[in-house]
């Protein structure tokens, strides 16, 4: 939340402005608590060990790590966090041998898909790491086999000087699969970093987003996108490190505030926005008498909303004090907001424009259970053999139900899927008038031969049904055993638009005992 606020007189104004920005950690985990894509969560508050180390959205719950001669009582708990509105934990590792001393923390099971993002709040406490043979501290790490997601660490590739923060991903820990985040970074200082990685034929492609909160930096450094020279992080289940690795060795000494994961590869405007919780970002405002009124104008963001609050003097919080003349929720018209009230009459008094994220629209959501209204079902080949069939699926394999154990989802047939078959499901038209940016999530089941067999999703601008970026592919060399969600950013030209959403699905000319593809439970929300 931003604020930012004037001193009237009455027959007088005070022309050079001052603003107040207020933001905290609390703005942005309730922001991350909202996004449908958040997978984990750990934000280390709490007056018991089993809140502090609680996974508040998945059941990932992180314990206790020590190796070597490291102790229990050398991780600590309720330490400041970068603001007073959330604590921190400060992992430990002590001197000598890359294996010598260490607490850190530690979940046994995560598991990643083909596009994930992360945040994390967090402050190194070392210049550098010596006294190794690697020099390597691990701030966010998983590995299964020959597959490393060494998200972040403190130096890399190996050996290692310890001064650089890294992200390295792929089949070797190598120049070729690590990305330099941070060539310095000052000790004690808050850094807030987070990434999108997304995997493809085998590689790797990833962004960073770095930030200093301690300077108040208030625009994210981009660095990437960068591609590996081969292999992923886990796409299995695999312990995740935090402070350490994922095998009870080589931690990092360091503060954690925040550490989120997601199952999308989130857009750079979601980490900007959610920077801006944490740091703010000044509001100037600027005033002009007009005769009898007061003419308000500040620099407005898309996707905020804005309230006017007002008191006739400087006593209680600002964010408490009154709404002025029912002047609430108001929309963003960016670049620039405008207001125009009557000139108030009273002595002297404050107003403040208050700004804030609101809670997540959706514009469109359906579980079919209810039934598919302005749906259409479409064959695009000779031989008619598949069509997109909505209820209860009984293929041969794949679903017996709808997600949740429903009773309606869409079907490449209820039944098994037939050969050379190419078929399209459209949505009906959704309305993005009022959106700035906006997703796509929907519900799968991939159960076709892995081999032949292609689907993928296109957006169509409903007044022409042109094609408003390149399709999406579903990957279908996956075997899902339950439901998957699948979210998909909206291309930047369907906001303030209308859209049509279609499926697509081709099958070869094998005739194969599979159900397919199923969807269900579509939601297209900011």
């Amino acid at each position: 939340m931003k604020l930012g606020w004037i001193f009237l007189l009455r027959g007088s104004f005070l022309l050079s402005l001052s603003s107040a920005t207020h933001a905290s950690v609390s703005d942005w985990q309730t922001s991350v608590s909202s996004r449908p894509s958040l997978l984990h969560h750990y934000s280390f508050d709490g007056t018991t060990d089993a809140e502090r180390t609680s996974d508040l959205r998945g059941t990932a719950d992180l314990t206790l790590r020590v190796f070597g001669s490291g102790r229990p009582d050398q991780l600590q708990w309720g330490v400041a966090g970068f603001d007073a509105s959330s604590e921190a934990v400060q992992t430990y590792r002590g001197p000598g041998t890359d294996n010598a001393e260490g607490a850190y923390l530690r979940t046994d099971s995560i598991t990643l898909g083909n596009a994930i993002s992360f945040e994390v709040i967090f402050s190194p406490s070392e210049p550098e790491i010596t006294g190794g043979q690697w020099n390597l501290g691990y701030i966010l790490s998983t590995r299964s086999g020959n597959d490393r997601g060494y998200f972040l660490t403190q130096g890399g590739p190996l050996p290692s000087s310890g001064r650089r923060i890294k992200s390295t991903i792929g089949n070797s820990h190598s120049d070729a699969n690590t990305a330099t985040l941070l060539e310095s970074f000052t000790p004690g200082h808050w850094y807030y970093l987070a990434g999108s990685y997304i995997t493809r034929g085998g590689s790797t492609t990833w962004t960073n987003y770095v930030a200093d909160l301690t300077l108040g930096q208030t625009d994210l450094t981009t660095v990437g996108p960068f591609t590996n020279s081969g292999g992923t992080y886990p796409l299995v289940p695999t312990p995740l490190g935090i402070g350490g690795r994922w095998d009870a060795q080589e931690a990092f000494s360091g503060l954690f505030d925040e550490v989120a994961f997601y199952d999308q590869n989130l857009p750079s405007s979601v980490f900007q926005r959610h920077l801006s919780l944490l740091v703010g970002a000044q509001i100037n405002l600027e005033l002009k008498a007009d005769e009898d009124d007061l003419v308000l104008s500040w620099r407005s963001k898309p996707g905020k909303r804005y309230n006017l609050r007002s008191s006739t003097d400087l006593s209680g919080d600002p964010t408490t004090w009154p709404v002025f003349a029912n002047l609430e929720n108001l929309t963003a018209t960016p670049d620039k907001n405008t207001l125009t009230i009557d000139l108030p009459l009273d002595p002297q008094r404050y107003f403040v424009i208050e700004e804030f994220q609101p809670p997540p629209v959706a514009y469109y959501l359906t579980g079919f259970e209810e039934g598919s209204e302005g749906w259409t079902s479409l064959i695009n080949d000779q031989q008619a053999a598949t069509t997109w069939e909505l209820g209860t699926p009984s293929a041969s394999t794949g679903p017996l139900t709808g997600a949740n154990d429903s009773e309606y989802a869409w079907s490449t047939n209820l039944g098994d899927y037939g050969p050379n078959s190419n078929i399209s499901l459209r949505s009906p038209i959704i309305d993005l008038s009022s959106a700035t940016d906006a997703e796509l999530s929907f519900k799968v089941y991939r159960d076709a031969d892995g081999l032949g067999d292609t689907a993928a999703v296109r957006f169509l601008r409903a007044s022409d049904l042109l094609l408003l970026s390149d399709e999406v592919p579903i990957e279908m060399d996956v075997f899902d055993s339950g439901w998957t969600t699948i979210r998909i950013p909206l291309p930047p030209d369907s906001a303030g638009t209308a859209i049509i959403i279609e499926w697509n699905f081709i099958s070869d000319d094998t005739l194969d005992a599979f159900s397919g593809l199923s969807l269900d439970d579509v939601i297209v929300s900011d």
